[in-house]
């Protein structure tokens, strides 16, 4: 007797899978929320930033975000244009952009959901970039529980940013 029985598609019931992807999306939702409030705080002190007198000239109000990043960085950093008003937020700026890579995956990764017999899902994400003019692709795994765990580790990064950022240009107001 062959202790192997083959599992057809048509013998798996679809809810599971279905209630699994929807939690994964939510994740995926909720990570991007943390990130694009982030970002939308650095433009707001990238805006603040260019509008003093003299010193606002030199900030760059560029596009993509990660060039906002980068232009913020370069403005409230050590030796830099807002680096006494800025000191509050630098550290935090480098803790969010340690993330950088992760919201890239998460953002432009193919998602594939799979699901234990415990019904906790895993999620393997693949991205393919173009770097100097060569294909590479990239795969991160994260199962429920570790993608949890970077959630709230990004969540609560965005939300020191923000925070800092915040007091940043209160700063700048109020001077």
């Amino acid at each position: 007797m062959n202790a192997f029985s083959p599992v057809s598609a048509s013998d798996l019931s679809p809810e599971p899978f279905n209630q699994a992807t929807a939690r994964v999306n939510e994740w995926r939702g909720a990570c991007i929320d943390a990130f694009v409030r982030a970002e939308a705080a650095t433009t707001e002190c990238l805006a603040v930033l260019a509008e003093v007198q003299d010193r606002g000239i030199l900030v760059r109000l560029p596009h993509l975000v990660g060039q906002r990043l980068d232009a913020l960085q370069a403005m409230i950093g050590p030796g830099c244009p807002f680096e006494s008003e800025g000191r509050p937020a630098y550290a935090a700026l480098e803790r969010f952009r340690e993330h950088d890579d992760f919201r890239s995956t998460l953002c432009h990764g193919v998602g594939h959901v799979t699901l234990d017999r415990r019904g906790c899902w895993t999620v393997i994400l693949r991205v393919a970039v173009l770097r100097t003019r060569r294909l590479a692709r990239f795969v991160q795994v994260f199962t429920e529980a570790e993608a949890e765990v970077r959630r709230s580790t990004v969540a609560a990064a965005s939300r020191d940013l923000c925070s800092r950022l915040g007091q940043v240009r209160a700063s700048i107001r109020g001077a």
